[in-house]
C-alpha cells in the first residue's frame, strides 16, 4: 500500500500544472479575443458610409463577398480590378473609397475595370452601407468566425490531452480567424492583416486534410501520413504567397487564387470522404455512432462551402463567398451533439462534474434570489427578516442539498448518458437472456453489455478461472468481440480473496486483503491500469470461479447500493450461466472427441476394407497368373517336345535337301558332258532325243534346282519357327539377364507374321537406341504377344489397318514413390487404329477373365497376365483409349 501511495505521489509531482494542459486553448483565446474586438470596432465604423456598391481588396480588386442585392452584375465585376474612377486613375482601395465617399447616395459613378486582358467601363450608383449590409457581410464573417473559435476552444478545454482535440483546435482556429481577419481585407489601411487572412484561407484545405486523419477515427500520423500533413501545409503556404503576389499585380493574376479555392474544396471533400470511409470500416464500437451524428452537419456545411468555392473557380462568381459559411454552425452543432450523446473526444469526467455543480449553484442562487424577491414584495422590507430568511434557507439547504444534487445529476445523466435504469426489468431481461447462452464468450458479452451500455460504466473486465486453474482476463469494447488479455499472477489470488469476503470490494479494500504488501501494490497497479474501482466476486456453490472488475460510471458518480445489488444479482446469474456454459462446452468437447474417434474407426475400417479388396484382387490376379503359368508351362513342355521331335526330321530334311542339291548339280554337270559326246548310231541318237523330249529334260534341268531351293527355304523357316517357339516358352527361372527389348518385340512379330500378312496390317516401327534391360525374356514375350494379339484383333476388318510400335528411353517415369524421384525407364508404346474401348471396358481391362471378345475367342487372361508380368519387373502398364479413336498401350519398365 505504501509503495502504491508513493507511486501516485510521484506521478502527481511529475504531472504538469493544470493550467499548462490548456495552453493551446488559452493561446487561441489570447490571439482571437483582441483581434475579434478590433475587427468589430473596425467593421462597425463602416456603417453609414457611402460606398461604390461593392467591397474592395487593398489593391482595388472586387471580391465575391457582397450583399444579396449588390453588386449588380456580380459575375462581371468579381475579381476585376478598378483602375480609374470617373476617368481619374486610382491605385488602392483607399483611393476608390475616398473618391466615392464625397458623393451622394445614388449618384452614378463610372469605373474602369480590368480583368486579365479585358478592360471595360461600368457605371453604378453609390450606396449607403447600412446595418442590413453589415449583417450580410461583416456580420456573417464575424458570427461564423466566432462560432468556429468557440467550438474549437470548448473541445480543447473539455479534453486538452488528445491529438484529436489539438488538431480540431488548430482547424477551428484557422477556420475561425480566417473570416474574422477578412474584415480587414475589405477595409483600407490594413494590408498586413488582410494578407494574414489570405494565408489563413490558403491553409484551410491543409487543416481539413489533417483533421481527416485523426477525427473521429484516429489514425497514426507517422510515416507517409506525417509527410502528407507537412506537404499539405507547405502547399497552403506556397499558395498563400502566390495569391498575395498575384493580387498585387495590375491586372491581378488570379490563377493562384483559383488554385487556393480548389485546394480548400479538395480538403473539404477529403474530410467528408474520410468520415464515410471511417463509417464503413468501423461497424462496431463508438466510432460509427459518432460519425453518424457528425455526418449530416458535415455534409451540409461542406456542401455549401464547397459550392461557394467551386463557383468562384469554374462558374460565374455570382454567389457571395461569405454565404458559404451559412451552414457551418450545423457542423458545430453536430460536434456538440456527438459530445453530449456519444462522448465525442472522450471529454473529461471532471468537466461534466463541474457542469453538474455549476448547474446546482445556479439553481440554488436562482431559488434564493426568487425567494428574496417574493418576500420583499409580500412583506415590508426589513433587514432582520432578511437575515432570518437567510438562516432558514441555509438550514433547509443543508438537508436538501444532497437530494437536489442527486436530482440534477440524474437529469444530466439522462441528457448525456441516457441513463434511466429499471432494476427489476433489467434483472428479468438479463436473467431470461442468460438462460439461453451456452458459451462463455456469450455470457461475458452479455455481462459487459449490461455494464457498458445499460449502467454506463467506463470499463468492465471479467476474470475467469480456466479448467487448469489459470486465470483469463476477458474484456469487450462496445460492438467488438470478447478479447482475452494476459492476466498477472496476482489476479487469481485476488479472485479467491474477494470470494472469501463474499461482497463487492473497493479497489483499496481489494488490495488490502492480499497476503503481502507486494501483492497489494501489484493489485493496486493492476486495478488502476484497468480503470477498475470495484471488484465483484463470481462464485458458484461457494467456490470462486472469477470476478468482475468494474470501472466508474461515465457520469462520474460512484456506484450506489442499488447499482451494486443489481450487479450482484447479475453476477449470481452469470455464475450459473458460466457453469452451464462450461458443462455444455465440456459436453461439446466429449461429443467432438467421440465423433473424431468414430470417424477414425470408420476410416480405419474403410482402409481395412480397401486393403482386403486389394488383397482379394491381387489374389485373383495371382490365381489367374498361376492358372496361366500352369497352362503356359504345360504348353511349353508340349511345344518343347514337339519342337524337339520336329527339330530332328527337319534337320534331316534340311541336310538332305542340301545334299540333294549338290548331287543334282553333279548329275547335271555329268549329263552336260554326256550331251557333248556325239552318238554314232542314228537310231540310238533318235531314241535319246525322243526320250529327252518326252521327259522334258530341259525343263527338269531348269526347274529342279529352283524346287530344291524353295524346299530348302521352307525347311529353314520351319527350323526358325521351332527355335522361336523354344525361346518364347523358355521358363526363365534363373537370374535375370540383359534382354534386348527390340529383339523380343521382333520375335513376337515373327510369330504373328501369318496374321499380319493375312490382315494386310502395316507395322510402323520407331525404335530409339536404348540400353539392355535385366529381365526374364519369357515373361516380357508374353506381354508383347498379348498386347500385339489384342491390337491385331482390334484392327481386324478396318480400312488401312496399322500398328505403331515405339521404343524410347526416358527419365522420370516408372512406378516410383511420390516422394522419390523416379528412375530412368524404357517406354514401349503400342498403338492401333482400331475400334477403341469404352470407359467401362478400359476400367476393367486388367481384371482376370474380363473380355469383350465372343465366346471361344478369348479367355480374358491376356492383359491380366501382362499386368502381372510388368508389375513383377517393377513397371507400369497403362491404357489410353476411346471408342472410335484406337487404343494405345504403354509399358514402362524401370532400368534401375
Amino acid at each position: 500500500m505504501q509503495l502504491g501511495r508513493e507511486a501516485n505521489i510521484a506521478r502527481q509531482r511529475a504531472a504538469p500544472p493544470a493550467l499548462w494542459r490548456y495552453r493551446w486553448a488559452l493561446l487561441v483565446v489570447a490571439l482571437a479575443l483582441p483581434l475579434t474586438l478590433y475587427a468589430i470596432t473596425v467593421s462597425v465604423a463602416s456603417v453609414g458610409m457611402v460606398f461604390p456598391s461593392f467591397l474592395l481588396l487593398s489593391d482595388g480588386v472586387i471580391p465575391t463577398v457582397g450583399g444579396i442585392e449588390w453588386p449588380p452584375d456580380r459575375g462581371a465585376v468579381s475579381h476585376a480590378q478598378v483602375v480609374a474612377v470617373d476617368g481619374q486613375a486610382v491605385a488602392t482601395s483607399g483611393d476608390i473609397y475616398a473618391a466615392v465617399a464625397s458623393r451622394a447616395p445614388g449618384a452614378l459613378v463610372t469605373y474602369q475595370l480590368r480583368r486579365g486582358d479585358e478592360s471595360r467601363a461600368l457605371t453604378l450608383p453609390t450606396r449607403r452601407f447600412g446595418w442590413s449590409d453589415y449583417a450580410q457581410t461583416f456580420g456573417v464573417l464575424l458570427l461564423f468566425g466566432v462560432a468556429w473559435l468557440v467550438c474549437g476552444v470548448t473541445v480543447a478545454v473539455l479534453q486538452p490531452g488528445t491529438r484529436q482535440a489539438r488538431v480540431f483546435l488548430l482547424q477551428s482556429a484557422i477556420a475561425g480567424l480566417y473570416p474574422i481577419t477578412a474584415v480587414f481585407l475589405y477595409r483600407p489601411g490594413f494590408v498586413w492583416l488582410g494578407r494574414a487572412c489570405v494565408i489563413l484561407e490558403c491553409l484551410l484545405g491543409a487543416t481539413w486534410i489533417h483533421l481527416a486523419l485523426v477525427f473521429p477515427v484516429e489514425r497514426a500520423v507517422d510515416g507517409w501520413r506525417r509527410w502528407l500533413v507537412w506537404a499539405c501545409y507547405a502547399v497552403g503556404l506556397v499558395l498563400g504567397v502566390a495569391v498575395v503576389v498575384g493580387l498585387s499585380r495590375t491586372p491581378p493574376h488570379l490563377a493562384p487564387l483559383y488554385a487556393e479555392y480548389s485546394f480548400a474544396a479538395l480538403g473539404l471533400a477529403v474530410f467528408v470522404a474520410a468520415l464515410v470511409v471511417g463509417y464503413r470500416q468501423n461497424p462496431g464500437g463508438s466510432v460509427r455512432p459518432r460519425i453518424k451524428a457528425l455526418l449530416p452537419g458535415a455534409l451540409l456545411a461542406a456542401g455549401l462551402a464547397g459550392f461557394a468555392l467551386i463557383n468562384n473557380v469554374v462558374a460565374g462568381r455570382d454567389f457571395p463567398e461569405q454565404f458559404g459559411l451559412l451552414l457551418s454552425p450545423l457542423f458545430s452543432a453536430a460536434v456538440a451533439y456527438a459530445i453530449a450523446k456519444h462522448d465525442l473526444f472522450d471529454v473529461d469526467r471532471v468537466v461534466r462534474q463541474s457542469f453538474v455543480y455549476a448547474l446546482l449553484t445556479l439553481t440554488i442562487t436562482a431559488v434564493y434570489a426568487a425567494s428574496l424577491a417574493l418576500i420583499s414584495r409580500a412583506l415590508p422590507a426589513s433587514g432582520q427578516l432578511t437575515a432570518v430568511f437567510s438562516m432558514v434557507f441555509i438550514a433547509g439547504l443543508a438537508f436538501a442539498l444532497e437530494p437536489l444534487r442527486r436530482g440534477i445529476q440524474r437529469i444530466v445523466d439522462r441528457a448525456f448518458f441516457r441513463t434511466r435504469l429499471n432494476y427489476r426489468r433489467t434483472v428479468a431481461e438479463v436473467g431470461d437472456t442468460m438462460t439461453t447462452l451456452l458459451h462463455r464468450d456469450e455470457v461475458v458479452a452479455e455481462l459487459t453489455r449490461v455494464g457498458l451500455d445499460i449502467m454506463q460504466l467506463e470499463s468492465m473486465h471479467v476474470a475467469l478461472f480456466d479448467a487448469d486453474a489459470a486465470v483469463s482476463l476477458l474484456t469487450q469494447r462496445s460492438g467488438g468481440p470478447v478479447e482475452s488479455q494476459p492476466a498477472p499472477a496476482c489476479l487469481g489470488e485476488l479472485c479467491r480473496r474477494v470470494a472469501g469476503i463474499g461482497a463487492p470490494a473497493l479497489a483499496a479494500d481489494a488490495a488490502a486483503v492480499m497476503p503481502t504488501a507486494g501483492d497489494g501494490a501489484a493489485v493496486a497497479d493492476l486495478l488502476a491500469g484497468l480503470g477498475a474501482n470495484v471488484v465483484l466476486p463470481l462464485t458458484f456453490q461457494r467456490r470462486a470461479i472469477g470476478a468482475l472488475l468494474l470501472g466508474r460510471r461515465r457520469s462520474g458518480r460512484m456506484l450506489s447500493s442499488d447499482d451494486l445489488a443489481l450487479l450482484r444479482t447479475l453476477a449470481s446469474q452469470a455464475a450459473i450461466a458460466l457453469q452451464n456454459a462450461g458443462s455444455y462446452q465440456a459436453l461439446e468437447t466429449l461429443t467432438r472427441q467421440l465423433d473424431s474417434k468414430v470417424q477414425q474407426r470408420t476410416a480405419e475400417l474403410h482402409t481395412s476394407n480397401e486393403q482386403l479388396s486389394q488383397a482379394y484382387d491381387e489374389l485373383k490376379q495371382a490365381q489367374s497368373q498361376i492358372v496361366q503359368s500352369e497352362k503356359m508351362a504345360s504348353l511349353g513342355q508340349l511345344v518343347a517336345g514337339v519342337a524337339h521331335e520336329l527339330n530332328n526330321p527337319a534337320s534331316f530334311i534340311h541336310g538332305g535337301l542340301q545334299n540333294l542339291a549338290r548331287y543334282l548339280a553333279r548329275l547335271i554337270d555329268l549329263l552336260q558332258v554326256y550331251e557333248r559326246v556325239t552318238i554314232a548310231d542314228p537310231r540310238a541318237a533318235g531314241e535319246i532325243a525322243e526320250a529327252r523330249h518326252a521327259a522334258r529334260l530341259d525343263a527338269l534341268l531348269r526347274e529342279t534346282p529352283a524346287l530344291l531351293r524353295i524346299c530348302g527355304e521352307g525347311s529353314e523357316r520351319i527350323k526358325k519357327i521351332v527355335e522361336d517357339l523354344r525361346v518364347f516358352v523358355r521358363a526363365d527361372q534363373g537370374d535375370r539377364v540383359p534382354v534386348d527389348i527390340a529383339d523380343g518385340i521382333e520375335q513376337t512379330l515373327r510369330l504373328l507374321a501369318d496374321r499380319i500378312e493375312r490382315g494386310a496390317v502395316r507395322i510402323h516401327r520407331d525404335y530409339q537406341p536404348v540400353p539392355r534391360l535385366a529381365a526374364q525374356s519369357g515373361q516380357l514375350n508374353q506381354v508383347w504377344m498379348n498386347i500385339l494379339a489384342n491390337a491385331l484383333d482390334a484392327v481386324e476388318g478396318m480400312n488401312n489397318p496399322s500398328i505403331y510400335i515405339a521404343l524410347r528411353h526416358e527419365v522420370g517415369q516408372g512406378a516410383a514413390a511420390a516422394s522419390d524421384p523416379a528412375p530412368a525407364s524404357l517406354v514401349v508404346d503400342i498403338r492401333d487404329n482400331g475400334t477403341g474401348m469404352s470407359p467401362e471396358a478400359r476400367a476393367k481391362a486388367f481384371e482376370p477373365f474380363f473380355t469383350t471378345k465372343p465366346i471361344g475367342h478369348g479367355t480374358g487372361l491376356g492383359l491380366s497376365i501382362a499386368f502381372g508380368a510388368v508389375k513383377s519387373h517393377g513397371g507400369v502398364i497403362e491404357i489410353d483409349s476411346a471408342p472410335g479413336s484406337g487404343t494405345t498401350v504403354r509399358v514402362i519398365l524401370p532400368l534401375g
